[in-house]
């Protein structure tokens, strides 16, 4: 019976002892769990791959890089200096942004015929002030299409808003008009025992001054204070595809005569 006995506790010791193993092989190791727990959290707290931060700001930009670019590309002087910004100063690269982003083709276009357009007229509330502008583009469909009207009531209101506005560019005023605002500034009491290079050239400076406060396109833009109108009417060429020309503008006050 003893025999009996102890034959009876090997036999369950044993089924005890491959119960547990077989247990134990199905569990996985403390080490294995943490490790795919660390994986797990990793894949959660990751950071997001993101874009390198710009190096150079808008503020470190030179102007004569903005300027440079500007004359190589036509495009805006703000688009340029956005260019540059994203190109951390690049010259190439920022042209080459440019060109991705459409915006470089401004110069080009403005060289093709402008024979299409619209006369687009404003009056202000009260009907006291209205102004007519004449737009023009390069073909029929353009003209008559909703982004170019829009581009046409934006400048006429520019206009209703710049009363001291009167030529459209630069180019527009004439050496004789140039030239009686010089005999004018000439005469003034402050350059009184100047000498005549000093006072030739501050002068220029002054008359240069004064026609810019006239010149439509050199004016900041009304809803936009960072661009001028000449970068207002340059991002429409961009999205239009098409040469763009303000050609002529008249300003009617009531009360007003040719003749006031």
């Amino acid at each position: 019976s003893q025999s009996f006995v102890a034959r009876s506790q090997l036999t369950c010791n044993d089924q005890t002892r491959r119960f547990a193993k077989q247990r134990t092989a199905n569990m996985p190791s403390l080490t294995k769990t943490l490790v795919c727990l660390a994986a797990t959290c990793n894949g959660f707290l990751a950071p997001a791959p993101q874009r390198p931060a710009t190096v150079l700001q808008a503020a470190t930009i030179a102007a004569k890089d903005v300027s440079a670019l500007r004359k190589a590309s036509g495009a805006g002087m703000m688009d340029c200096k956005k260019a540059l910004v994203e190109a951390d100063g690049d010259v190439e690269k920022a042209s080459e942004w440019l060109r991705v982003k459409g915006l470089a083709s401004a110069a080009k276009k403005g060289e093709r015929a402008t024979k299409e357009g619209l006369i687009e007229t404003y009056v202000h509330t009260g009907g006291k002030l209205g102004v007519m502008v004449e737009v023009n583009c390069e073909t029929d469909f353009v003209s008559k299409g909703d982004k170019f009207k829009e581009l046409c009531k934006m400048l006429a209101m520019q206009i209703a808003a710049c009363p001291g506005v009167e030529y459209v560019k630069a180019e527009d005023i004439s050496e004789e008009a140039r030239a009686k605002e010089r005999a004018l500034e000439m005469k003034s009491e402050d350059l009184e025992g100047k000498p005549d290079a000093i006072k030739e050239k501050m002068v220029e400076g002054r008359v240069n001054k004064m026609f810019k406060e006239k010149i439509l396109l050199d004016q900041k833009y009304i809803k936009d204070d960072s661009m001028t109108v000449a970068d207002f009417v340059a991002s429409y060429v961009a999205v239009l595809g098409e040469n763009i020309q303000v050609a002529r503008f008249g300003t009617f006050r009531l009360g007003e005569t040719q003749d006031a």
